[in-house]
């Protein structure tokens, strides 16, 4: 009986000591329920983990979390993601072997601080912009994980990331190999998106008539749990325990590209909630019929005449005290030409129900629906040296709110472009900011300014139909909201070394529209 007490210890011990060298997550996202109150949610990622851990909250009561379900393919069967429902007002963290994940109190009051930011991901060593993820990378042309441990966040209510949180493993382009097709040599595609003009130097080219996902059988490419713990989980680990999250999925999640990890690991939709939803997941990526080693043969393109098996997802309303912020997922939206305008026709018929309370809100978005880009890469405006950007949202909003977004709308927040662009029109819209700013390599501001040392705002005409004053900048760093009264909210952009790159007040354009919602320092 010795003996066998002695090998179980042996045993439990071992297992520790790999809960403790496998890595291990846990943060608080914010989900709507079916009565649309806020409700927080703890989840936890574990590798190598075969059953859940458990939360403990401070009062010393134990809660148990059950399992999201996992992608079908197999790409995530070294990590276990589980969740349960988080209390208000009181301190948790999830025990994972002998190791104590810290979590925050929350609270569904207006948030003090909501740090914004977006497109975190490290593009890695590409031929084209290369962009170390390792080394002096991480801090110095990488600085996702200086931004997340900046003491300036750390006072959070209440943290929102805009979208893309991995670039490392979503190429735009894949080689098939005659293995996978069973053609006689390899096969280069373009994995679907709906427009990426962050790309300075070739215009993207519209999507075609078939669909490649990454996410297909036979991909060189798949989706990966790796890929995700090294683009946002561990430099984002620090923040984690600090604030809940409110999370928006962006276009290099979509399910063509790490939408399976996205569904898996970091959508608000859940078990938990009491909506008819549940927990999503990307539809299958390969079409019927296309057998690894026996694809049809060309020219028969993947979904061809059939739907592409997409997802958009209802728009989602938090209620924090005097403020609503509504998510809105953009991922699928054409940049520069439309595309899928009737699914956002909806989503903002849905919008515009929520609004009908009249109570001070944020529009938050990946895509945003007015974005200054160069002339080449969106719909230029008149004679001017721009272009503009999103234009299928600005259909579907045209089509919904034909007078403009209601006066209670108070803040258009976005990223997708990587820099940061603030965008003020006077009374007759919301401000848009736009803050893709958290990581990947940064593109040149738009507009130009007369010169480098140049910091007042440029009128662009006709933005959308609307004159616009602009301000942009080509830094790293992250935008940090504070709610008023009455919606009103001030604001600063801070760099990844804590310098305040600009400021910024939601009644600047009100009281003058020749200058913007923020001032560049």
């Amino acid at each position: 009986m010795r003996s066998v007490l002695v090998v179980l210890a042996i045993l439990c011990m071992a297992a520790a000591a790999h809960a403790q060298s496998a890595a291990s997550f846990a943060f608080v996202l914010w989900g709507e329920d079916v009565d649309g109150k806020p409700v927080a949610m703890a989840r936890s990622v574990v590798e190598h983990a075969t059953s859940c851990p458990v939360l403990q909250r401070a009062s010393g009561a134990w809660q148990a979390m059950t399992p999201r379900r996992r992608p079908p393919d197999g790409h995530f069967r070294d990590v276990l993601v589980c969740e349960t429902l988080y209390p208000f007002g009181e301190a948790g963290a999830v025990l994972v072997g002998a190791r104590r994940l810290e979590l925050p109190v929350v609270t569904p009051a207006t948030p003090r601080r909501v740090p914004v930011m977006g497109d975190s991901g490290c593009r890695g060593d590409l031929p084209e912009k290369p962009q170390p993820c390792t080394g002096d990378g991480f801090t110095k042309v990488w600085p996702f994980g200086v931004i997340a441990d900046d003491e300036q966040r750390s006072a959070a209510d209440l943290i929102v990331h805009v979208g893309d949180y991995n670039y490392r493993n979503t190429p735009r382009e894949m080689t098939l190999s005659p293995r996978a097709t069973g053609y006689d040599r390899p096969l280069t595609v373009k994995v679907y998106d709906t427009g990426d003009l962050d790309d300075e130097d070739v215009p993207e080219v519209p999507i075609g008539a078939g669909y490649w996902s990454q996410n297909m059988q036979g991909s060189p490419v798949p989706d990966t749990w790796a890929a995700w713990r090294d683009d946002f989980f561990t430099p984002a680990a620090r923040l984690m325990k600090v604030a809940p999250w409110l999370l928006v999925r962006g276009n290099h999640e979509l399910c063509s590209r790490a939408g399976p990890g996205w569904y898996y690991l970091l959508d608000p939709a859940s078990a938990l909630l009491r909506r008819d939803e549940g927990q999503q997941s990307c539809w299958p990526q390969t079409p019927p019929g296309w057998r690894l080693g026996a694809w049809p043969k060309p020219p028969a393109l993947p979904f061809e005449g059939q739907p592409f098996p997409i997802h958009i997802r209802a728009p989602m309303r938090i209620k924090l005290g005097e403020l609503d912020i509504i998510a809105l997922d953009s991922a699928n939206a054409g940049d520069a030409y439309l595309y899928n305008v009737d699914a956002f026709v909806d989503q903002f018929r849905q919008v515009a129900a929520m609004l009908v309370e009249r109570r001070p809100t944020w529009l938050v978005t990946h895509r945003p629906f007015w974005g200054v880009v160069k002339r080449i890469k969106g719909v230029p405006v008149d004679t001017g040296p721009y272009g503009f950007i999103n234009v299928t949202q600005q259909a579907a909003l045209a089509k919904v709110f034909p007078n403009g977004l209601p006066s209670n709308v108070t803040a258009a927040l976005a990223g997708h472009m990587h820099r940061f662009q603030a965008i003020g029109f006077g009374d007759r819209r919301p401000p848009q900011l736009i803050v893709g700013t958290a990581g990947i390599i940064l593109s040149h501001v738009q507009p130009v300014p007369p010169s480098p040392e140049d910091k007042q705002s440029i009128l662009v005409p006709k933005l959308d139909g609307i004159d616009a004053e602009v301000v942009g900048l080509m830094d790293h760093g992250a935008m940090v909201l504070e709610p008023g009264k009455a919606g009103a909210w001030t604001g600063a952009m801070v760099s990844e070394t804590g310098r305040i790159l600009a400021t910024c007040d939601s009644s600047w354009p009100r009281q003058n529209r020749s200058q913007s919602v923020c001032r560049l320092q």
